[in-house]
């Protein structure tokens, strides 16, 4: 009987599609990473792909939304929302984006929580020590004068930091905001939104000690291993390995940023005070569902020392935190306890 040979290649045709398919499914993923400098320090992406095309075309977007954050929310991008605040007329408001009103919105929410340790209307103090500008601004900080710090204390006052709709402004002239210690993990945030919705589920982005890990490794299905810096200047060796899936972890620390030749005054400003926060501390870090939210607790926990800290994110309900001293002890909460391990024998954990 004549059999219709179209039916017989229709055939070939539905198998090979289907061995297409599976072979696509099956195929290992590689791992992609790019550098670029980004937010005022060295950004890492890393993820994993079954398309290097796809996945170059997905890093880029998400630098791109890094860049569009730093455009927004920079002190030093003449065009920004948050040049604009800081530089417009007493009582006169400027329209921001969105995410700029949704960032300083935020900000205010961690003063409150945090007991005012957190605070993004610092700009005018921060300018004053000079430790937080960039290299390429050619910035020369230095200790200021008593009279100095105690005149940029007067104008650190959120209170004096209005909304109205989409209108930002101050009521204090000498007053300027800085969303520095948040808009970083905001892009971080950003960046792994852009990364999903391009199909990327396993990888990792670091914003100069900024990171959120994605997923698990797809190379075996387990946690990424995620190491914590010796807390202690020039060095880029792991003190201790934290277990992370969907996290973000965070690190603030007193050797990262500081006055050349003079170290102990770093760039963690107390408000209380207005110098950089003196306690037993040397890093915190902390765990969390997002990097915006790490930013501002490790910031806060951090000048709150040992004991307010630990007590502190203890009770915090969505992170953990690893509070390193100067005398080389850790101490963690008991959320990371199963996940964590020292792996210098020079720190000690104390539970």
């Amino acid at each position: 009987m004549y059999k219709p040979i179209y039916k017989r290649s229709f055939f070939v045709f539905f198998l090979l599609i289907i061995f297409l398919l599976t072979s696509c499914k099956n195929k290992t993923p590689e791992l992609l990473n790019e550098n670029q400098f980004v937010l005022g320090t060295l950004g890492q992406i890393n993820i994993y792909t079954s398309s290097t095309n796809k996945g170059n075309k997905a890093i880029a977007k998400a630098y791109q939304r890094i860049n569009e954050i730093e455009d927004l929310m920079s002190t030093t991008v003449v065009d920004s929302d948050v040049y604009k605040i800081n530089n417009i007329k007493e009582n006169e408001g400027v329209e921001v984006s969105n995410e700029t009103l949704k960032v300083i919105e935020e900000g205010i929410k961690y003063h409150k929580l945090t007991n005012n340790n957190f605070n993004i209307g610092l700009g005018t103090l921060s300018e004053l020590w000079g430790i937080n500008k960039p290299a390429s601004e050619n910035s020369n900080p230095k200790v200021p004068t008593l009279e100095d710090i105690q005149k940029a204390k007067n104008h650190i006052d959120l209170q004096n930091l209005k909304i109205n709709g989409n209108k930002v402004f101050i009521q204090d002239k000498d007053m300027h905001i800085d969303l520095g210690g948040i808009a970083k993990g905001y892009a971080v945030d950003e960046a792994v939104r852009v990364l999903r919705n391009e199909g990327i589920n396993s990888g990792f982005i670091n914003l100069g000690g900024d990171i959120y890990v994605l997923d698990n490794k797809p190379t075996d299905g387990t946690p990424w291993k995620m190491g914590i810096q010796r807390p202690e200047i020039g060095a880029t060796d792991v003190i201790a390995m934290v277990k992370l899936s969907n996290k973000s972890i965070v690190t603030s620390g007193n050797y990262q940023r500081y006055i050349p030749d003079q170290p102990e005054y770093h760039h963690i400003l107390d408000p209380k005070t207005g110098y950089p926060a003196n306690n037993e501390l040397s890093s915190v870090t902390i765990i969390s569902e997002s990097s915006i939210e790490g930013d501002a607790l490790s910031t806060a926990a951090f000048i709150m020392g040992l004991d307010e800290g630990m007590k502190f994110i203890e009770e915090y309900p969505s992170a953990e935190g690893v509070f390193i001293t100067k005398d080389k002890n850790i101490y963690i909460t008991t959320g990371i306890e199963e996940n964590f391990q020292v792996m210098d024998d020079s720190y000690t954990l104390i539970k």
